[in-house]
């Protein structure tokens, strides 16, 4: 039978014998590899203090594959290496690139995921809230290791690239790149055409533009930019109203800023909401454009589910933004002039709504072509297409 074995850093908590905590996304996840790959799967993860981001009880017997439990930093056991005819794991911790030589002579095959570049990894090691000297000490490891990764990277069978800036510095190393954008935008949550329609003859009828945006409020987001937007809109006499979706350690000072600028008319922040049932809905019908401030080229999947539901993105310039707006134009490219370079931006836009419905179906097409279902068929597909290379 053939075999897949997944290495994840996804976090678990044990409850008793027989019993895991997990991530509901990760569990859904692999379900549907457990659906699409055609033979046995099994999990490693590792035990250690994790952060669970939506937790739920199950029971090892009704996941849908073999779950195995490692001690923290254990080595992967030799026989689950000799019995797997393909090994799946990210490259992004650096934990596991000795696998190139331990599948040496083995009949299975190898494929790593990465997600960051070499100038992301840095980005985001300066970005952090914490000391200089631990900031240092990150950027230092990432320079150190980055032969080392690539080198794994170009040994591998195949290598899977998430956003365009992991796939530009990566995917020439190897002769089985595949690109993708990973989200959770599955088809039937698209925008429907009637809610294009009303929010098109709202936009037109010079209506206060609505902005949203939903992520972790974190400096490496820099969620504290949009109270000085806010503000030069309220000033200029824009109408506009602007919802911050998320929590995180800046929510206070975040609150804090809108209340101290008499932003309470205009400008929301809203706790975290269940992504199916309430956050999509709320961003097709509710909001006109999805705005963000965020300089790290990191490839979130916000973008393609922003643009799912027909939000064009107005944000500031990166590398990844950049090359997904040249693919998708859904949106608007600013420059790292602060605020005042995305107040221009909104004036602008706030003039020109055509713009704002043009973008806005452009954006609904493009997550058609990169929907949930669509991108984990593609790599999937690539996955059997590995194996059975030498049938």
């Amino acid at each position: 039978m053939t075999s897949l074995l997944m290495l994840s850093p996804a976090p678990l908590a044990e409850v008793v014998a027989g019993e895991v905590v997990l991530d509901v996304k990760f569990v859904e996840g692999m379900k549907l590899h457990s659906l699409l790959w055609p033979g046995k799967l099994r999990c490693v993860l590792w035990r250690g203090p994790h952060r669970i981001d939506e937790p739920m009880r199950y029971s090892l017997a009704q996941l849908g594959f073999e779950l195995i439990i490692l001690d923290h930093g254990a080595p992967v056991p030799d026989l689950l290496l000799d019995e797997a005819a393909l090994v799946y794991c990210s490259a992004d911790d650096m934990k596991h690139l000795d696998l190139p030589q331990a599948m040496s002579g083995r009949f299975g095959k190898l494929v790593y995921t990465i997600e960051q570049s070499l100038s992301g990894r840095m980005a985001s090691g300066i970005a952090q809230q914490a000391k200089l000297r631990r900031r240092i000490g990150s950027a230092v490891f990432n320079l150190r290791h980055e032969r080392r990764l690539r080198r794994a990277l170009a040994q591998a069978d195949g290598i899977h690239c998430n956003g365009y800036p992991a796939a530009r510095a990566y995917q020439r190393l190897n002769g089985n790149p595949l690109r993708y954008l990973d989200n959770r935008m599955r088809t039937p949550m698209l925008a429907r055409r009637s809610e294009h329609q009303i929010r098109t003859r709202r936009v037109l009828s010079g209506a206060p533009l609505r902005f949203l945006w939903y992520g972790a409020l974190t400096p490496e987001s820099r969620v504290l930019d949009y109270l000085p937007i806010a503000c030069l809109m309220a000033q200029r006499g824009l109408p506009f109203e602007l919802e911050i979706i998320g929590s995180g350690p800046l929510a206070g000072r975040l609150q804090d800023g809108i209340s101290a600028l008499g932003l309470g008319a205009q400008m929301r922040l809203l706790p975290p909401q269940p992504f199916d049932v309430n956050l999509i809905p709320r961003m097709r019908q509710r909001a006109d454009i999805f705005l963000s401030t965020r300089r790290l080229p990191t490839p979130l999947s916000s973008y393609v589910e922003a643009l799912g539901c027909g939000l064009p993105i107005l944000g500031t310039r990166n590398a990844m933004w950049s090359r997904l707006h040249a693919a998708s134009n859904a949106g608007w490219l600013v420059g790292r002039g602060g605020a005042g370079a995305m107040l221009r931006a909104i004036e602008r836009l706030h003039e020109d709504r055509g713009a704002v419905v043009k973008a806005s179906q452009n954006a609904v097409d493009f997550a058609r072509a990169h929907s949930f279902e669509t991108v984990f068929a593609q790599r999937m597909t690539h996955l059997r297409a590995l194996v059975h290379a030498d049938d």
